[in-house]
C-alpha cells in the first residue's frame, strides 16, 4: 500500500483513508474491471444485431478481456480475494456483468426454443464454456501440443459449436441422451 502510494505521488496513509487494508484496495480494482467489462457487454446489448450475434460477442467479449488483462482477470475472478461478499461494490459490478451476460444468453436461447425453466441451465454452460476457455488460454494451457491449433481459431470455433448447440434448441439435447444412453435429470 506504502508503495503504491509513492507510486500516484500521495502521502502513504492517503489509502487507508479509502479502503480498509490492501484486500479493499483489491477488491476496488476487481469492481472497476468488471465494471470495464460490463461497459463492454453494455455496448454489445445496444447494437441492432440477432440475439445468436450478441450472445457470440458477449462470450468473445469475455475471452477476450480475459486475454488483454491478464493479471486484473485473475483477480476479479480467481480467490485472491477473500470474503468477497463483504465488499458490495465488487458484488454488484460482478452482477451487472454476469446479468447483461446472462440476458443475450437467455435472447438467444428463447429463440431456439428453449423454456424459461430451462434457462438457468443454459446459461451456467455459456458461463463454464466462456470461463473455461479463458482460464484454459491464461494458465497457457492451449493449445495442446499434441493438437495443434491457433488459439484465436480454438476460440472461435469453440464458441460456435457452443451455440450451435442452443440453436438445435432442447429437442436434439432429448435425442442426444436417448444416444448416450443417460436419461434427462431435468428436463430442457
Amino acid at each position: 500500500m506504502r508503495y503504491l502510494a509513492r507510486a500516484v505521488g500521495v502521502s502513504e496513509a492517503a489509502p487507508s483513508r479509502h479502503f480498509a487494508g490492501k484486500e479493499g484496495l483489491l477488491a476496488a480494482i476487481a469492481a472497476d474491471g468488471f465494471n470495464e467489462l460490463a461497459a463492454l457487454r453494455t455496448r454489445i446489448l445496444a447494437c441492432d444485431e440477432p440475439a445468436m450475434t450478441k450472445a457470440y460477442r458477449m462470450m468473445r467479449t469475455y475471452v477476450e478481456f480475459a486475454q488483454q488483462h491478464k493479471g486484473l482477470f485473475d483477480l476479479m475472478v480467481g480467490p485472491r480475494i477473500v470474503g468477497r461478499e463483504c465488499y458490495p461494490e465488487l458484488v454488484e459490478a460482478g452482477l451487472k456483468s454476469f446479468h447483461l451476460f446472462a440476458s443475450s444468453v437467455q435472447d438467444a436461447a428463447l429463440e431456439s426454443g428453449w423454456q424459461k425453466r430451462a434457462l438457468p441451465l443454459v446459461i451456467h454452460a455459456a458461463w463454464s464454456m466462456e470461463h473455461g476457455v479463458a482460464t484454459l488460454i491464461l494458465s497457457d494451457r492451449v493449445p495442446q501440443v499434441t493438437y495443434s491449433v491457433r488459439v484465436d481459431q480454438m476460440i472461435h470455433f469453440s464458441i460456435r459449436m457452443f451455440l450451435s448447440a442452443i440453436a438445435a434448441g432442447p429437442e436434439h439435447l432429448e435425442s442426444l441422451d436417448l444416444v448416450l444412453d443417460t436419461p434427462a435429470k431435468v428436463k430442457a
